[in-house]
C-alpha cells in the first residue's frame, strides 16, 4: 500500500470514531503530544520501528508520548495501529488528523516571530484580525527571534508578512545590487 495513504485512511478513521465518541478534541490534543514527542525525543521512530520490541512495550511507549493519560478512542486507535504493524506511521498518521481536525473546526495554524516579546493587547489585535479575514479562529506558536532586530514575521496556513527589520533591509540590499547591476 502506498505509504501517504495509509495516515489518510487511518487519521480519516481516527477523526470519524473521535467524533462519534464526542471526543474530537481530546483526540486533537492528544495528536498534537505525540507530534511534540517525537520532535522532543528523535529516537522515538527508531524505538517504534524496532522489530525486537514487543508490541505491549510499543504500546506503553505510544500512550507516553500521547501523554500518558488518553481518551478511550485514541487507545483503540493504538491498538489498531499495532495489530497492523502500522506504529511507525503514527507521526505522520497524527499530523494528518491535526490537519483534518483544523479543517473540519476552521482552525488556522499561525506562527508570530517577534525580537522581543509582544504584550498580550497586540498579540490579541492581531489574533483578532486574522479571525475576522479567515473567518475562523487562530492557533498561534509565538517565537522569540532577536536576529529580526525588531519588527514582526507573521504567517498564518501558507501566507507571510515579514515587516522585520532584518527582512526589510534584505530587500534593501537586493534592490541596491539589481540597480548596480544594470548600471555596469
Amino acid at each position: 500500500m502506498n505509504t501517504g495513504l495509509i495516515p489518510v485512511r487511518y487519521a480519516r478513521a481516527l477523526l470519524d470514531f473521535a467524533n462519534l465518541s464526542g471526543l474530537q478534541d481530546k483526540v486533537y490534543s492528544e495528536a498534537k503530544s505525540v507530534t511534540e514527542s517525537y520532535f522532543k525525543f528523535g529516537e522515538l521512530r527508531t524505538v517504534l520501528d524496532n522489530p525486537v520490541l514487543g508490541k505491549a512495550d510499543k504500546r506503553k511507549i505510544m500512550i507516553l508520548a500521547a501523554g500518558d493519560k488518553v481518551s478511550k478512542p485514541f487507545e483503540k486507535f493504538i491498538d489498531l495501529l499495532l495489530e497492523n504493524n502500522r506504529e511507525s506511521h503514527l507521526l505522520s498518521i497524527a499530523l494528518k488528523y491535526i490537519d483534518l481536525f483544523r479543517s473540519q473546526k476552521n482552525i488556522h495554524y499561525g506562527k508570530l516571530t517577534t525580537a522581543s516579546p509582544v504584550n498580550a493587547v497586540t498579540e490579541k489585535r492581531l489574533m483578532a484580525m486574522v479571525e475576522n479575514t479567515t473567518g475562523g479562529t487562530i492557533e498561534m506558536d509565538k517565537i522569540i527571534d532577536p536576529e529580526i532586530l525588531g519588527g514582526f514575521m507573521f504567517e498564518v496556513d501558507f501566507v507571510r508578512w515579514d515587516a522585520s527589520i532584518s527582512g526589510q533591509l534584505r530587500r534593501i540590499r537586493k534592490e541596491y545590487i539589481e540597480k548596480n547591476n544594470k548600471i555596469v
